[in-house]
């Protein structure tokens, strides 16, 4: 599948509005773009706009995580990040193909809040049915974009399963349903298919072999099972498909990897395989260190968190500071006010009645 998925991407400005929505809820989307090494003027149409698919769940990987919302603003229902690596926990405890769907279903539903999810089951196959009719998208109304978020979250959910179950769906994939008609436009994506896709159905559809889905199923060894959120899962997993040569300069290699949940130096030059006095070497080349980078997301972070009302001891210790002296130092470090300061100047205004 390696060598077929290279082809599967999509146009940026096929999700601008998604783009523009977390922008307006101040996500610094340009900011985002430039550590995937992804020109902004694409969502403007003046540069090269064809991104792997991969980068999709990045970018909405990083809304999600500022925003502290699974759907990443997709849906007008509110979704605590926390909540993917429940899943996956859930998920990993499953014997077969079948009981990881099952899984699947069952969790999205409790947490979605509604009956989005369905298993059909014959002689012959197991199907995963995702109808999406009444689900409370943010864009209803921009039939292009529901189906592209629609085609994605099946390829997500696949890559889930994948990961999950040492490659048995893979094998047990027999057939792709979709809502979009054959003649629709923007659908460079759907090359990640392997098997016949059907287009205009009322929902979609993931259908397996039952008897491969039955099957039991080993960790797989050549996957990151430790890491446990949806969309890190997700991102390892295709990036294992489809390795690629990281031309990014090692500052921004670095915050993505942070972003990935690598908070030390030798898990991150690890992972870019280099010696850790190498990796000091490189990021010194670019006037920067791995404790400058790694202070700098938390700030970010933190900022965003503390916005969306969060207390400063809450902050402190999701970011994994000794104590919130050492959380207010660090804040007020980078950005020059105590988080106390923060907080009250980006109070809403208070308007005379």
């Amino acid at each position: 599948m390696a060598q077929e998925l290279n082809q599967a991407y999509f146009e940026l400005h096929q999700i601008e509005p998604i783009l523009s929505w977390a922008e307006k809820s101040g996500v610094d989307i340009d900011g985002i773009l430039a550590r995937l090494g992804i020109d902004a003027d694409a969502r403007k149409g003046t540069a090269e706009s064809r991104v792997r698919i991969v980068d999709y769940y990045r970018i909405q990987r990083e809304i999600a995580r500022l925003m502290d919302d699974l759907t990443a603003q997709l849906s007008e229902r509110k979704l605590l990040y926390q909540t993917g690596p429940f899943v996956v926990t859930q998920m990993r405890s499953a014997v077969t193909l079948m009981d990881a769907i099952r899984s699947l279903a069952s969790h999205f539903n409790m947490m979605h809040g509604g009956n989005y999810n369905n298993i059909r089951q014959n002689e012959t196959t197991l199907t995963l049915v995702v109808d999406d009719a009444s689900f409370p998208y943010r864009f209803r109304d921009d039939s292009a974009l529901t189906h592209f978020i629609g085609d994605a979250l099946l390829i997500k959910t696949q890559c889930l399963l994948e990961s999950i179950s040492n490659g048995t769906a893979g094998r047990a994939l027999k057939r792709v349903v979709l809502k979009r008609d054959r003649q629709e436009a923007g659908k460079e994506h759907l090359r990640f298919w392997q098997v016949p896709i059907s287009y205009g159905h009322s929902a979609y559809e993931l259908v397996y072999d039952i008897d491969v889905a039955c099957e039991p199923i080993t960790p797989a060894r050549d996957v990151d099972l430790t890491t446990d959120g949806l969309f890190d899962r997700v991102i390892r997993y295709l990036e294992e498909l489809s390795p690629t040569v990281d031309t990014r300069s090692y500052t921004a290699r670095t915050e993505d990897l942070i972003a990935d949940g690598y908070e030390t130096q030798q898990a991150a030059a690890s992972q870019l395989g280099i010696s850790i006095a190498t990796y000091r070497r490189r990021l010194s080349e670019e006037n920067t260190s791995f404790r400058d980078i790694l202070q700098e997301s938390r700030a970010r972070r933190a900022g965003r968190m503390l916005e969306q009302g969060e207390s400063v001891a809450q902050v402190s210790e999701k970011l994994g500071y000794s104590d919130v002296r050492a959380f207010n130092r660090a804040f007020k470090k980078l950005r020059g006010l105590s988080p106390a300061a923060f907080i009250k100047m980006n109070e809403p205004p208070v308007h005379a009645k």
